[in-house]
């Protein structure tokens, strides 16, 4: 990842064993640069356990944390240049927002009065909550008491923020909100962020890298279109493409394609994972808007020489931008396809027939018996 003038980068992890005894965690987050953990899974509260090894409450089992190029690993808490802002670690609610802001700088005893005053006030500038230095957090909305947690993190002058599931007590107007003042703050101030979260649209909207972490096992780290059109496991399709999972055999498997036999006889394409052979049975992701969605009047050849599934439409329902359509296969299976708004009203009767087909390229064939860890 390419940092700023050739600096080291905001945060750098290397091989951080956070959760015993998965393997350890690598990644860096650049100047200015918001790197985004989209957690999938339940068996563990990783995001929180990740939070705490990076603030120092808790111990790391081996690896290494850098901020600025400095080994904080052991560093004690508070002394890392990193903080973390979350549920975790509310605003205090018998102070005002304004002491709330200074109680780190306070705590810490290396800032003159008029010097934390001076940048108590700059926090709250740029945070957005100019005028509100004497409310108490009771008196503020929930998206301003995220801003005040925000303005309490920027005082210290982190090296990195790491925001563990920020947005959970917002509506999405006030998440896209903050989500807008954080790529503000990246390109002003030069701040620099990881976000961990646990949903894929925040994930998408703040990430110009994105980590997919299941039970704390990293299992892709890439840019967002790579993660939607070369997921490298099945539950990466799943999580982030939000992909359809259809069951065939291999035909045969070269060049990185492969042809399959679905049980409903049709034969389609899709790109081969690494390990897809001949003969394996293999689980075929595809992306609901990935999918090509044609309304015949009448099917007059077979569609498996037409690469195209036949299936019947069960519903479909308008979400603003496009059509959320669900459809049943010839075997019972069910298939959902996100399209534009285009088909007339009697095209999306339910019951109507429709052949369904997508690009080589926008399919992954992954083998079925791959393991997510």
């Amino acid at each position: 990842m390419h940092t700023a003038h050739g600096s080291p980068p905001s945060l750098d992890l290397h091989t951080l064993a956070f959760l015993p005894p998965l393997s350890g965690l690598s990644l860096s987050v650049g100047k200015g640069q918001c790197v985004a953990l989209l957690g999938i899974g339940s068996e563990h509260d990783d995001l929180t356990r990740l939070t705490d090894v990076l603030a120092g409450h808790a111990p790391s089992y081996g690896g290494q944390i850098r901020v600025g190029g400095e080994d904080v690993t052991r560093s004690p808490t508070g002394q890392r240049r990193l903080v973390t802002l979350g549920a975790h670690a509310p605003l205090f609610p018998h102070l005002t927002l304004a002491d709330n802001i200074l109680f780190p700088l306070r705590a810490s005893g290396k800032v003159s009065a008029a010097e934390g005053e001076r940048r108590m006030m700059e926090a709250l500038s740029l945070a957005g909550l100019d005028g509100r230095r004497t409310f108490k957090p009771s008196d503020l909305t929930p998206e301003q008491n995220l801003r005040g947690l925000l303005a309490r993190a920027l005082v210290m002058r982190p090296e990195v923020l790491v925001l563990n599931r920020p947005f959970n007590q917002l509506d999405h107007t006030a998440t896209t909100r903050m989500l807008a003042l954080l790529e503000k703050l990246q390109r002003a101030i030069g701040l620099s962020t990881l976000l961990l979260t646990r949903n894929r649209t925040e994930a998408l909207m703040a990430g110009e890298t994105i980590g997919i972490l299941e039970n704390g096992l990293l299992l892709q780290l890439a840019s967002p279109q790579e993660l939607l059109s070369r997921p490298a496991q099945e539950s990466v399709a799943v999580a982030f493409g939000e992909a359809n999972v259809l069951t065939g055999k291999v035909l045969y498997a070269e060049d990185d394609i492969a042809e399959l036999r679905l049980p409903t006889g049709e034969t389609v394409e899709a790109m081969a994972a690494p390990g897809l052979e001949e003969q394996d049975l293999a689980n075929i992701c595809i992306a609901p808007d990935r999918l090509s969605v044609m309304f015949p009047r009448q099917i007059s050849s077979s569609p498996e020489e037409n690469d195209m599934l036949v299936c019947t439409l069960v519903s479909a329902r308008h979400v603003g931008t496009a059509i959320h359509m669900r459809f049943r296969m010839r075997d019972g299976g069910e298939i959902i396809a996100h399209r534009p708004p285009v088909h007339t009203a009697k095209d999306l009767e339910p019951g109507r027939i429709a052949l369904l087909a997508w690009q080589t390229a926008n399919a992954t064939a992954f083998p079925m018996d791959q393991k997510s860890g």
